[in-house]
């Protein structure tokens, strides 16, 4: 009987182990295809490519008071986890052409912006605080949410590389249900 339970919590001890270490990267957690998921202060969202695993981070830039900054309420930097996960700034062709953004305060509303990407202006969201913390708003699948993240599958037979289909994640804003949506831009 007792060496049947102390196979039986072996047994347990070895899944509770096995799930932990397959489910962190050394610290960090994963995507779905594998790549880490970056967790900074005010993090807003983060854009991610089927090409490497180095990582655009959007962040809310703070100012006095816990407030967004007004000069520039959005900073964006490279992960570059294929570098050891070094912090770097965008270039300024990347910051003009490509993962920058416009943010536009947005009348009467106070500490709130209206985003869009330079890329991709199709799309927008709001930048806004609530209870405290930076959250950028916008639609997934559909459902108004916290847009957690963004994958573009990309073909790297052209120069640059095009965008050729765009996963959108989210946290819906009422029931805090995960959204997946996919399209073509």
């Amino acid at each position: 009987m007792v060496d049947m339970m102390r196979s039986r919590f072996q047994l347990i001890w070895f899944c509770l182990c096995l799930f932990f270490w397959s489910t962190a990267s050394w610290g960090q957690s994963t995507n779905a295809v594998g790549y880490p998921v970056p967790s900074e202060p005010n993090q807003l969202f983060f854009l991610q490519r089927s090409m490497n695993s180095n990582t655009i981070v959007y962040v809310a830039k703070l100012g006095s008071g816990g407030k967004l900054d007004k000069k520039g309420p959005i900073e964006i930097f490279w992960r570059r986890y294929s570098d050891n996960g070094e912090k770097l700034p965008l270039s300024l062709v990347e910051s003009q052409l490509a993962f920058g953004v416009n943010a536009k305060r947005v009348p009467n509303e106070p500490d709130t912006y209206l985003v869009t990407l330079r890329a991709y202006a199709k799309r927008s969201a709001v930048l806004r605080m609530v209870d405290g913390t930076p959250r950028l708003e916008t639609k997934v699948a559909g459902q108004n949410a916290r847009l957690i993240s963004a994958y573009l599958y990309l073909d790297e037979s052209e120069t640059p590389p095009r965008v050729i289909k765009v996963d959108l994640r989210g946290e819906a804003l009422e029931t805090r249900q995960l959204l997946l949506e996919t399209f073509i831009p």
